[in-house]
């Protein structure tokens, strides 16, 4: 397929942000599983080596984040929406993408599919684990085809090149986020052509790197981690007895069998855990959907954001990981399902975007604080997210 409309172009940049959003989720899921504790069976020798992984696959998933926002200005140059759904796990390869999507547990299985998500081109796939599940200008736009995200990127890329410019870029400026959100999470504003094609080529050089120099990159990062677990004593699990693709309920996108939590109270924290993700991606939309929000109001919903999922969504991912998936304990533990029940949607009437989304905080601070009697980690969690309504409350009022 080659790009060379605007419809075809905002199809890809859809697929871009489905797959940035997906191997994101799975980055994750792979670091909350990893353990942590002595009375874990870690050695300290080997507290510090686990300790020093889950880092490294959070910077990775620190930049598949900005990358997601630098798609978001992308698309919004052009004219196109956020797009922040995609479907339930696991995904098989073929059905949706290339590869499969599959929540596995910190571990060669998971490490080999990461390097594959950002195998650059030319380089040959690495040698699969011994046990692995995984796969290998008209009318109406061409079907999209791509192996691995370096050449998703490269025909967005020519997408950029080709279609002229004056007819290309219509989006707004101040839609985009051109906001730092750390030291380590910085977004570009694309406003042409040569702005554009900046922004594809970072993202295609952290995540592959230089043909002379893959370091760094995510893909030598996941080479390194996949040499460090093999260079383990043999037996060595450095990561909890987490069940792959947890789910509480079956999908009709994701047919395919996953881990059924069916512990009363592990689903119930599953369940608030996916409740506070489909909240972040809420104001993820918000936050692209430009709909006349004050700088105050942006600023707030960046600030609620990072603290949504540092303070309350990681514990509850974590906290999961601990929890068993059935009664009687068999089956291993749970993990974060990242399950979405409904379309992920935000209000077309700006003013009604906030008392949808403070609902929705208030009923999981009331869920984490009646959970926090069994958990009383979680009754914590409760206090943080009332804290984040207050200070959204305190912005919502204001208008443009």
């Amino acid at each position: 397929m080659t790009i060379d409309t605007r419809e075809e172009l905002i199809d890809a940049l859809v697929e871009a942000s489905e797959v940035e959003h997906g191997v994101l989720l799975q980055y994750l899921f792979a670091a909350y599983s990893l353990k942590k504790r002595a009375d874990e069976g870690l050695s300290p020798a080997q507290q510090e080596r686990v300790r020093r992984w889950a880092g490294a696959l959070l910077a990775v998933a620190r930049q598949e984040m900005a990358h997601l926002g630098c798609v978001c200005n992308l698309m919004s140059a052009i004219g196109g929406a956020p797009r922040l759904g995609r479907p339930n796990f696991p995904q098989p390869a073929h059905r949706y993408y290339p590869f499969d999507f599959r929540l596995r547990p910190y571990g060669d299985e998971a490490l080999y599919q990461f390097v594959c998500f950002e195998l650059p081109e030319g380089e040959p796939p690495p040698a699969p684990p011994g046990l692995s599940s995984a796969a290998a200008a008209g009318v109406v736009p061409d079907p999209l085809t791509y192996l691995f995200l370096g050449e998703l990127y490269a025909k967005i890329r020519h997408g950029f090149e080709v279609i002229p410019e004056r007819q290309l870029f219509i989006g707004p400026r101040f839609a985009q986020d051109t906001d730092d959100w750390s030291n380590r999470l910085s977004l570009r504003l694309v406003t042409d052509r040569r702005t554009a094609l900046a922004a594809i080529d970072a993202i295609v050089l952290e995540g592959e790197g230089s043909p002379g120099s893959r370091t760094p990159s995510h893909y030598a990062t996941f080479l390194a981690l996949r040499s460090a677990l093999t260079a383990e004593p043999e037996g060595f699990a450095p990561a909890r007895p987490v069940g792959w693709d947890p789910r509480t309920r079956s999908h009709p996108d994701a047919p395919d069998a996953g881990t059924l939590i069916v512990h009363p109270r592990t689903v119930r924290v599953a369940e608030l855990a996916n409740s506070v993700y489909v909240s972040v991606l809420m104001m993820l939309l918000q936050y692209y959907s430009f709909g006349g929000e004050i700088p105050a109001q942006r600023d707030a919903l960046r600030m609620a954001l990072r603290n949504l999922m540092s303070g309350v969504f990681r514990p509850l991912a974590e906290m999961l990981t601990e929890l068993p998936v059935a009664r009687d304990g068999s089956g291993g533990t749970a993990g974060a399902p990242f399950e979405i029940y409904t379309e992920v949607q935000i209000a077309t009437q700006p003013a009604n975007r906030w008392p949808i989304l403070l609902e929705r905080l208030d009923a999981a601070a009331a869920a984490s604080s009646e959970l926090g009697a069994e958990l009383p980690r979680l009754a914590f969690l409760g206090q943080n997210l009332r804290w984040l309504g207050r200070n959204l409350r305190g912005v919502a009022g204001g208008t443009a």
